[in-house]
Protein backbone atom coordinates (compact mmCIF):
# COMPACT_ATOMS: atom_id res chain seq x y z
CA UNK A 1 0.00 0.00 0.00
CA UNK A 2 2.84 2.45 0.50
CA UNK A 3 4.60 1.92 -2.36
CA UNK A 4 1.10 2.86 -4.12
CA UNK A 5 0.69 5.62 -2.40
CA UNK A 6 4.56 6.76 -3.93
CA UNK A 7 4.00 5.84 -6.71
CA UNK A 8 0.77 8.36 -7.34
CA UNK A 9 2.68 11.38 -5.29
CA UNK A 10 5.19 10.96 -7.91
CA UNK A 11 2.93 10.65 -10.71
CA UNK A 12 1.66 14.18 -9.03
CA UNK A 13 4.46 16.11 -8.58
CA UNK A 14 6.09 15.03 -11.69
CA UNK A 15 2.90 15.92 -13.60
CA UNK A 16 2.91 12.93 -15.36
CA UNK A 17 0.38 9.84 -15.14
CA UNK A 18 1.21 6.36 -14.34
CA UNK A 19 1.38 3.75 -17.27
CA UNK A 20 2.08 0.54 -15.55
CA UNK A 21 -0.15 0.28 -12.24
CA UNK A 22 1.72 0.76 -9.44
CA UNK A 23 3.67 -2.11 -7.10
CA UNK A 24 7.05 -2.14 -5.88
CA UNK A 25 7.69 -0.48 -9.58
CA UNK A 26 5.48 1.50 -12.03
CA UNK A 27 6.59 3.76 -15.34
CA UNK A 28 5.73 7.10 -15.82
CA UNK A 29 4.92 8.51 -19.00
CA UNK A 30 7.88 10.11 -20.37
CA UNK A 31 7.50 13.86 -20.78
CA UNK A 32 8.45 14.17 -24.95
CA UNK A 33 6.29 11.05 -25.77
CA UNK A 34 8.94 8.56 -25.78
CA UNK A 35 9.40 5.68 -23.72
CA UNK A 36 7.92 5.43 -20.48
CA UNK A 37 10.61 6.19 -17.55
CA UNK A 38 10.69 2.74 -15.11
CA UNK A 39 10.95 3.04 -10.72
CA UNK A 40 11.84 1.03 -8.08
CA UNK A 41 10.67 2.02 -5.05
CA UNK A 42 12.62 0.16 -1.67
CA UNK A 43 12.02 0.72 2.12
CA UNK A 44 14.72 1.25 3.99
CA UNK A 45 16.20 2.44 8.19
CA UNK A 46 18.50 5.04 8.63
CA UNK A 47 20.84 2.49 11.49
CA UNK A 48 23.96 3.52 12.47
CA UNK A 49 24.88 6.14 9.95
CA UNK A 50 23.95 4.18 7.10
CA UNK A 51 20.88 3.44 5.14
CA UNK A 52 19.59 -0.46 5.11
CA UNK A 53 17.50 -2.30 2.86
CA UNK A 54 16.41 -5.47 1.41
CA UNK A 55 19.68 -6.44 -1.05
CA UNK A 56 18.25 -6.59 -4.55
CA UNK A 57 18.92 -5.13 -8.46
CA UNK A 58 17.11 -3.74 -10.68
CA UNK A 59 17.31 -3.00 -14.58
CA UNK A 60 14.37 0.30 -13.56
CA UNK A 61 16.26 3.66 -14.33
CA UNK A 62 15.24 5.19 -11.09
CA UNK A 63 14.97 3.64 -7.42
CA UNK A 64 12.64 5.46 -5.07
CA UNK A 65 13.93 5.14 -1.22
CA UNK A 66 11.75 5.69 1.31
CA UNK A 67 13.72 5.88 5.08
CA UNK A 68 11.18 4.76 7.65
CA UNK A 69 12.72 6.64 10.89
CA UNK A 70 14.56 9.80 8.80
CA UNK A 71 13.19 13.24 9.67
CA UNK A 72 12.88 15.92 6.81
CA UNK A 73 12.78 14.68 3.57
CA UNK A 74 12.39 10.72 3.80
CA UNK A 75 11.82 9.91 0.43
CA UNK A 76 14.13 10.41 -2.60
CA UNK A 77 14.90 9.24 -6.24
CA UNK A 78 17.92 8.22 -7.58
CA UNK A 79 19.32 7.39 -10.76
CA UNK A 80 19.60 3.82 -10.58
CA UNK A 81 22.93 3.83 -12.72
CA UNK A 82 24.77 6.11 -9.69
CA UNK A 83 23.98 3.30 -6.65
CA UNK A 84 24.35 0.02 -8.80
CA UNK A 85 26.88 -1.02 -6.88
CA UNK A 86 25.22 -0.67 -3.34
CA UNK A 87 22.09 -2.58 -4.22
CA UNK A 88 23.51 -6.02 -3.66
CA UNK A 89 24.74 -4.98 -0.57
CA UNK A 90 21.59 -3.53 1.16
CA UNK A 91 23.65 -0.69 2.83
CA UNK A 92 24.80 2.68 1.31
CA UNK A 93 25.72 6.01 2.88
CA UNK A 94 23.42 9.01 2.93
CA UNK A 95 26.26 11.00 1.37
CA UNK A 96 26.20 8.95 -1.22
CA UNK A 97 22.49 9.39 -1.83
CA UNK A 98 22.95 13.31 -1.55
CA UNK A 99 25.29 13.39 -4.24
CA UNK A 100 23.37 11.58 -6.48
CA UNK A 101 19.60 12.66 -5.98
CA UNK A 102 17.31 13.99 -8.54
CA UNK A 103 14.40 14.54 -6.43
CA UNK A 104 13.27 14.69 -2.78
CA UNK A 105 10.14 14.99 -0.81
CA UNK A 106 8.94 14.51 2.82
CA UNK A 107 6.04 11.43 3.12
CA UNK A 108 4.65 11.66 6.98
CA UNK A 109 3.42 7.86 7.62
CA UNK A 110 1.88 6.40 10.50
CA UNK A 111 1.06 2.93 10.70
CA UNK A 112 0.87 0.00 13.23
CA UNK A 113 1.23 -2.48 10.37
CA UNK A 114 4.07 -4.09 8.93
CA UNK A 115 5.25 -2.35 5.68
CA UNK A 116 3.49 -3.89 2.88
CA UNK A 117 6.07 -6.98 1.87
CA UNK A 118 8.92 -6.36 3.48
CA UNK A 119 9.55 -8.12 6.80
CA UNK A 120 13.19 -6.81 6.79
CA UNK A 121 12.14 -3.36 8.46
CA UNK A 122 10.35 -5.36 10.92
CA UNK A 123 13.29 -7.69 11.47
CA UNK A 124 15.14 -4.22 12.09
CA UNK A 125 12.91 -3.17 14.70
CA UNK A 126 12.18 -6.39 16.72
CA UNK A 127 16.19 -6.66 16.55
CA UNK A 128 16.58 -2.75 18.13
CA UNK A 129 13.71 -3.01 20.69
CA UNK A 130 15.75 -6.39 22.28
Amino acid sequence: MLETSIAYLLSMEWGRDITVPPSSSFSLASSNGSKDVTFYIIQATLDNGVIRFVPMSTSREFIVMFIWNKNGDNCVTIPTAKIQDDLPTGVITPKKIAESLIHKTRIDVSSDFLPSGNDFIYQRQAKDKA
